[in-house]
């Protein structure tokens, strides 16, 4: 998806003159998002609807104001990453017509490519739990560098309790991975420690990967009210969520 030469007025720059006057401005922007939902079902509902995000831009950039054209584009970029967690490939491309003499325009690129995600993971074990947890960490310092972890703590199983209690934790990581393929990298993960997928979705297993928050929004609030333990994780490594909620 790509929209080209939005054309918008704002304040930007930092001297007087650039504070007082409004400035014309274009801006670019695209991503990519797996749509095969939305063509089989050709609906909307399946696909990130790119007329509101548009207005959503519109309404940062329109008559506002900024001292740098870096600092626009980042708050563009950052308003399409939040917009839908199915987005990626995010490309973000703010000129500035006439800024410079003799030059046709100044131009800020913001490529999604060069950003690293912030995911809050959580792991849980309750198979030989300790000696997978440890071996786990090792798997997933392969998809980027782990900021911060909680300790481990023991569950008791809420949705099936004829299991063995589980052993808990969370961890904070930086990637280059958009969610999807994250995701798929953690599934991945699970099939080489042997984790052995059944009819009962809530049984025994050797380990258990899930992807809780993605740049600071929480990805499945169901899982955060029937786990109550994973709400701890959260405000322990990501408190500023709840915060700002």
């Amino acid at each position: 998806m790509k929209i080209d030469h939005l054309r918008l007025r704002a304040y930007i720059g930092y001297l007087d003159w650039e504070k007082e006057k409004l400035q014309d401005l274009v801006i670019s922007f695209s991503f990519k998002y797996d749509a095969e939902q939305a063509v089989q079902a050709d609906d909307v509902a399946y696909a990130p609807d790119y007329k509101h995000l548009t207005k959503l831009i519109i309404s940062l950039v329109d008559n506002q104001s900024f001292h740098l054209i870096e600092t626009l584009a980042d708050k563009i970029y950052q308003t399409i990453a939040g917009f839908n967690e199915t987005i990626q490939a995010i490309k973000v491309v703010v000129e500035k017509p006439h800024a410079l003499r003799f030059a046709d325009n100044v131009k800020v690129k913001i490529s999604g490519k060069d950003r690293l995600h912030r995911a809050l993971i959580a792991l849980g074990s309750n198979i030989d739990a300790e000696e997978n947890m440890t071996k786990v960490i090792g798997y997933l310092r392969e998809l980027g560098t782990i900021e911060n972890q909680t300790a481990c703590i023991c569950t008791k199983p809420l949705k099936f309790e004829a299991q063995p209690d589980f052993l808990n934790a969370a961890l904070l990581l930086h990637t280059n991975l958009p969610l999807i393929q994250l995701q798929a990298r953690l599934k991945q993960i699970e099939l080489k420690m042997g984790r052995v997928r059944t009819v009962n979705k809530n049984a025994p297993r050797v380990i258990d990967l899930d992807v809780i928050t993605f740049n600071g929004r929480i990805i499945d609030t169901k899982d955060m009210v029937e786990l109550p333990f994973l709400a701890g994780f959260v405000k322990e490594l990501q408190p500023e969520i709840f915060t700002r909620e």
